[in-house]
């Protein structure tokens, strides 16, 4: 009894350290928590985002207002159009016309085309050369456009499918936190993990990794279908494991763990690792994450919390090498167990703390 109160003791200290770790990561990447963004007034001037047919435009007159160029503020429009930006286009200004001019001519108005919102606040845009301060002026108009735009979307909607893959991954994920606790079938099981890979992975492309846990970290819960989602992630993935689950999302619900475990089915014949290879590949494993984390809080080297391997579901927008070396640790599962879980996953990683 009194190990077991231990126990709990220890999985609340580690559940809060790893809480608090989330929240201080969600203000350096973000700036914000759960919607809040600390010394920042709301401003109740003109709307800064219309909504039109496909898209919005972001209006950065009222938000970039204190960015100037070589002559004054340079407002812009950024054109939004199924999630992307479609294009960027100057408002009247006060710059010297050829200098402006041999900026345009130069693309920097296109440097963010077909970038998501949260791609383009990433980004990092060089200045034109021969236009440097309106280069500087229509870079910060494009941070600051898109950073109003964000603040009023809760990250949950943005990194969560909706629609019928939306409604598809909230029951797949309903039916693998509860049905698990009571129902102990190896064909359930294999069930689970099929719609795992199918609804959650390739369909919607809903998993937990830490571009989706800042964004919900940072912009909190709204009540909408894909917010629901997020928090049903959120309360497998960090509650669970105070009640000595902790391994619960990871076992039953993560798409990637589930595939590796099918492609284990594939061949009985596994390679043995000694158990010093296991050890030092799992101090690797641990030491890949702190220098992961130390990148995400030195401010530079962050986006690749944009890269993790789950993104490679994402078939249509992943890139050719993610989806190379997330074939290449599908095919490495048939012969060793779950061997991204075990010695690569930094989000893993971070569950393993709780």
């Amino acid at each position: 009894m009194g190990n077991n109160k231990n126990n709990i003791w220890m999985r609340a200290v580690a559940f809060t350290a790893v809480f608090l770790l989330l929240c201080s990561m969600a203000l350096v990447q973000d700036g914000r928590l759960f919607g809040w963004r600390p010394g920042v007034k709301a401003s109740a001037g003109p709307q800064t985002v219309t909504a039109v047919a496909g898209g919005e435009i972001i209006n950065t007159t009222v938000s970039g207002k204190d960015i100037t160029g070589y002559g004054g503020p340079v407002p812009l429009e950024i054109y939004v159009s199924g999630g992307r930006i479609d294009s960027i286009r100057p408002l009247p200004n006060s710059e010297t016309p050829g200098f402006f001019a041999e900026m345009v001519a130069g693309g920097l108005l296109q440097a963010w085309d077909g970038l998501t919102l949260e791609e383009a606040a990433r980004l990092d845009v060089d200045a034109v050369s021969g236009a440097t301060y309106s280069s500087r002026a229509v870079i910060g108009n494009v941070r600051a456009g898109v950073s109003a735009a964000l603040d009023r979307k809760p990250a949950a909607q943005r990194s969560v499918a909706t629609g019928a893959a939306g409604i598809a991954a909230l029951v797949v994920l309903l039916v693998g936190a509860v049905l698990p606790l009571f129902v102990h079938s190896p064909r359930y099981r294999l069930v689970q993990q099929l719609a795992n890979v199918g609804v959650l992975g390739f369909w919607a492309g809903t998993f937990v990794d830490y571009a989706m846990m800042l964004n919900f970290f940072a912009n909190g819960v709204t009540m909408t279908l894909a917010s629901l989602t997020a928090l049903l992630l959120m309360v497998v993935a960090l509650i669970y494991p105070l009640a000595g689950r902790g391994t619960h999302y990871c076992n039953w619900i993560c798409p990637y763990g589930s595939l590796q475990e099918l492609a284990g089915r594939l061949s009985r014949r596994k390679l043995k690792l000694s158990p010093t290879a296991v050890v030092w590949l799992d101090r690797t494993r641990q030491a890949l994450w702190i220098v992961l984390i130390a990148l995400l809080f030195a401010g530079w080297g962050a986006s690749w919390v944009d890269y993790e391997l789950f993104t490679a579901f994402i078939v249509r927008s992943a890139s050719w090498v993610m989806i190379g070396v997330g074939v290449a640790f599908i095919v490495l599962s048939v012969f060793i167990s779950r061997p991204f879980c075990r010695f690569v996953c930094p989000t893993g990683s971070l569950l393993k703390e709780i």
